[in-house]
């Protein structure tokens, strides 16, 4: 599974035959492309609030977010033992002297399990205020988990395992936010049941005390695993 920068999406062309055939009478070999997998997101969900550090003080949102699955083109769900990608998408407006240190994790709905493998990782990455781009995995203060831990209510908690951001000389294990930054993590999923749209998947996101919010989409996957084929080859899109 691969995943590209949105300005890099113009750039994911099919390529022409260039090369000429050994015979004339032979038919060029079918072209491989990558295909783009479209996100099917749910609503934004405002998760706390806070007092905009001075001069201006404001009362303002803290945390903003919503998750969201991938669908095979044009608009199919996924199917029953098929791996597809949740994503949960954050931003952070509001502007508390000292940022946020943000705790996060996904919800699973019965029968939904995680499918982490060395083709299909985690990914987390970041945007800055100015627009500058980060791959935490690379990130010698965050990296990206691999391996997800339980966490609070249920969840399977996503955690920088090297450490994340420094609080008083400390590491606090959460991942740093201030206005005008962002966070994507994509994880990838199975499910061994249809799935209606009855539960819901779930990311919970932990800005602060006792300040907890849920993003969440009704989760479907349907049965029809006739004529799918594999993910490999395909292509995640960045929303951040």
């Amino acid at each position: 599974m691969k995943v590209l920068q949105p300005l890099l999406l113009a750039l994911l062309v099919t390529l022409a035959n260039v090369l000429p055939t050994a015979a004339a009478e032979e038919p060029a070999a079918p072209e491989r492309t990558a295909l783009t997998l479209p996100w099917y997101d749910g609503v934004i969900n405002t998760v706390g609030y806070d007092w905009s550090c001075p001069p201006v003080s404001l009362y303002e949102i803290r945390v903003q977010g919503y998750a969201g699955y991938t669908l095979r083109p044009p608009n199919l769900t996924p199917a029953v033992g098929e791996l597809f990608y949740a994503h949960l998408v954050l931003s952070h407006p509001g502007n508390p002297c000292m940022g946020s240190a943000v705790g996060g994790g996904i919800m699973l709905p019965p029968g939904v399990s995680l499918a982490i493998s060395a083709g299909n990782p985690v990914f987390c990455f970041a945007r800055g205020p100015s627009g500058q781009f980060y791959d935490l995995s690379t990130d010698s203060g965050y990296g990206c988990p691999q391996t997800l831990t339980q966490g609070l209510e249920g969840s399977l908690a996503l955690i920088p395992p090297r450490g994340g951001l420094v609080i008083n000389g400390q590491k606090s294990y959460a991942w740093g936010m201030a206005q005008g930054t962002w966070l994507e993590f994509m994880v990838p999923l199975q499910s061994t049941t249809v799935q209606a749209g009855n539960d819901n998947l779930m990311f919970r996101v932990n800005p602060d005390i006792g300040v907890v919010g849920y993003p969440g989409i009704p989760l479907l996957v349907n049965g029809d695993v006739i004529f799918r084929t594999a993910i490999e080859d395909n292509v995640l899109r960045l929303s951040i």
